[in-house]
């Protein structure tokens, strides 16, 4: 049973990893980042908090280290 469950896991994360970052790539553009700056929030928000996340509970090496396709995404 929790196998057939990792593949939605996975798409939910992504998916999620995705929404954050287009949340802090609004927010940006809100406050008059350049796209650079504007890139970067949205990658620092997408990764950050699935990366403390797994700073704190001792995970290592982190999420996006281990699966590039959440910074591809």
């Amino acid at each position: 049973m929790l196998t057939s469950l990792a593949p939605l896991v996975v798409a939910l994360t992504v998916l999620a990893t995705a929404v954050m970052a287009a949340s802090a790539a609004i927010q940006a553009v809100r406050q008059g980042f350049d796209p650079f700056g504007a890139v970067v929030l949205a990658v620092v928000t997408a990764v950050g908090g699935g990366t403390l996340r797994d700073i704190l509970i001792g995970r290592f090496p982190v999420f996006w280290i281990e699966d590039l396709t959440y910074i591809a995404t």
